[in-house]
């Protein structure tokens, strides 16, 4: 059964509420809340904030994150969207696509997936290049028996 805490929000001045799930608690299905919210247990499903999402060292959703800010420090599988700000700790562990206005990944995070940081909202993958038609292999790039040069 999940614990649910009311705590006054610190970064609010206007008497806030925000929402903790606490380390022993375990949500299955989609977690939408209007205020802040912090994930210390587990989420399976969604998650949908209007303002910040921040999970904790111990916290783990496997399903999608979107909201105004988002700070991970412990595991996601599945993609982060903020209006805002996307910020990774160092302990964090990202699997999945991430899009943001503004990205900050602490040395040690770790990211398995495309980013976007721009106003897209779409993570974008790199295009594949292919050799032309003309060009049978890498090696017949560069002649042989030739030094490479940055003017060439």
């Amino acid at each position: 059964m999940a614990k649910w805490t009311r705590l006054t929000s610190s970064d609010s001045s206007s008497g806030e509420m925000s929402t903790l799930l606490a380390k022993d608690a375990e949500i299955i299905g989609t977690l939408k809340t209007q205020g802040s919210l912090r994930i210390d247990g587990r989420v399976k499903g969604d998650v949908v904030c209007a303002k910040m999402v921040t999970i904790g060292t111990t916290g783990l959703v496997d399903g999608n994150i979107k909201a105004d800010s988002i700070i991970v420090a412990g595991r996601v599988k599945g993609s982060l969207v903020a209006k805002q700000k996307v910020h990774l700790e160092a302990s964090a562990e990202l699997e999945g696509d991430l899009s943001a206005s503004k990205l900050s990944i602490q040395e040690g995070a770790k990211v398995r997936g495309h980013t976007a940081t721009d106003d897209s909202k779409v993570p974008v993958a790199l295009p594949t290049i292919t050799l032309s038609p003309e060009v049978d292999s890498e090696a017949d790039l560069v002649p042989r028996n030739r030094p490479v040069s940055a003017a060439s």
